[in-house]
């Protein structure tokens, strides 16, 4: 598995295993800079292997990433974990994929997630420290390739906002490096508030308006990148009246590039308990874009290929961008 030495680096967010210290906040009012690591660079993959489990299968579903990709998904993997097996599933199956970067939601066991991660060899994984008031969770995070990527900078935004960010989104500066390419980024990894009742249409009115201000002041701000990415779990169609308009703040084409509407134009679905739902999504900035290239934007048909997947896995399939031209 991957070096744990990001601790020193990341302190405050669960690398493996819980760090003591608050993370850096930022934005406790929808305002606010982003926070910054306590390191520059960060660290490869270890070349320990004994984690105790098995190699994970790369056979359990059909293959969409490659080495000559970046490879990003967002998954919400329902009140992590569904059983006991489920992390070697979740393992399989982003082993299966091929995927370098993941965005995950509802994590509600961290010692799942850092099973989860030991079981992937080729990744490593930051988990949010936030949680509710009751102390329970649902927490967001990233699990990536430790080859191809290094983070810096870890904060947790809008923490003073709970009641439009129940769960603060998790920022991540990146550094990717594939050997031939190399480039820095920001992920914003997301978990709106769900339902459909007017106050959570309008709490997630609200947020859109306040994360896309806060990601266009990073992209006007004198430091880091301005190639963003935000993706997770944004609970709001692209195509549902009740809610759609809420999508306005990121739907101005020269800013940003919504690359899940293609697939909400196909009636595709991410939620597997509303065919025609996609409530699972990735957003990029034009710089992203303008340094990316053109990528393609699927949803893995995970459920098709794991028995009993909504029982033991999730109720939401992956969304993944596979970005070929870097």
């Amino acid at each position: 598995m991957c070096a744990l030495s990001l601790r020193a680096l990341l302190c405050g967010v669960v690398v493996g295993t819980a760090c003591p210290v608050p993370p850096p906040q930022v934005g406790g009012e929808g305002e606010g800079e982003a926070g910054e690591g306590e390191g520059e660079g960060g660290v490869g993959c270890a070349d320990d292997d004994a984690t105790g489990f098995p190699a994970p299968s790369s056979g359990r579903t059909d293959r969409i990433g490659s080495g000559s990709t970046f490879d990003i998904a967002a998954w919400n993997l329902h009140n992590f974990p569904s059983t006991r097996g489920t992390a070697a599933t979740v393992a399989d199956v982003i082993t299966s994929l091929d995927l370098d970067l993941i965005s995950v939601e509802e994590i509600a066991d961290e010692d799942a997630f850092n099973e989860l991660v030991s079981r992937l060899p080729e990744h490593e994984g930051v988990l949010s420290t936030d949680s509710y008031s009751d102390g329970s969770y649902q927490k967001v995070g990233f699990i990536y390739r430790c080859s191809r990527l290094t983070p810096t900078n870890v904060a947790l935004v809008f923490t003073g906002d709970g009641f439009n960010f129940p769960r603060p989104p998790m920022q991540v500066q990146f550094h990717y490096d594939d050997g031939d390419n190399a480039f820095d980024f920001t992920a914003i990894s997301v978990h709106f508030k769900a339902l459909e009742d007017a106050e959570a249409v309008e709490r997630r009115h609200e947020a859109f308006i306040k994360l896309e201000a806060y990601v266009d002041s990073l992209v006007k701000g004198s430091s880091g990148p301005d190639e963003i990415v935000i993706l997770g779990d944004f609970n709001e169609r692209l195509d549902q009246s009740s809610g759609a308009s809420n999508w306005a703040p990121f739907l101005d084409a020269d800013k940003y590039v919504v690359r899940t509407q293609p697939l909400s134009d196909r009636g595709e679905a991410s939620f597997i308990s509303n065919s025609n739902a996609i409530l699972d999504h990735i957003v990029t900035t034009r710089a992203f874009d303008d340094e990316v290239g053109d990528g393609t934007t699927l949803i893995p048909r995970v459920d098709g290929d794991i028995a009993h997947y909504r029982d033991d896995v999730s109720d939401h399939r992956p969304v993944a961008l596979i970005l070929r031209g870097l």
